[in-house]
């Protein structure tokens, strides 16, 4: 009985409270082939975005940190830069990772221009 109820508890999606907020990072179509976006949320690293791929979550409302930095780590100089999102409920906070130049790779916020840099170099 209690592996059956463990079973339907692991199987069973984590849903969004209407108070939560949502975040979406993703990888423009260009970033490389052979590099990853390392991405933490409040110091925790959340996802390792290699090419096609996105990361996706919730977010309680209030104060979160998202940091990125880029692998291969041979051309990685600076540790990870940080950026400061106020989380509201219900909002969706999405960001897109481009290459600035052959050293620097930052988040843009979609529908802006706030960005998150970083040195690497694109594979």
């Amino acid at each position: 009985m209690v592996t059956i109820a463990c079973s339907v508890a692991a199987s069973t999606p984590i849903q969004a409270q209407q108070d939560d907020a949502r975040l979406v990072v993703s990888r423009s179509a260009n970033f490389g082939t052979f590099q990853y976006l390392i991405l933490f949320v409040d110091g925790v690293h959340v996802a390792d975005l290699g090419l096609s791929r996105s990361y996706e979550a919730v977010l309680p409302p209030g104060q979160h940190v998202l940091s990125v930095t880029t692998t291969p780590e041979g051309y990685r100089s600076a540790p990870p830069t940080q950026r400061r999102v106020n989380a509201k409920p219900g909002k969706t906070y999405a960001f897109t990772a481009f290459w600035k130049n052959s050293d620097e790779a930052y988040l843009e916020k979609n529908g802006g221009v706030k960005r998150i840099i970083t040195p690497s170099s694109p594979g």
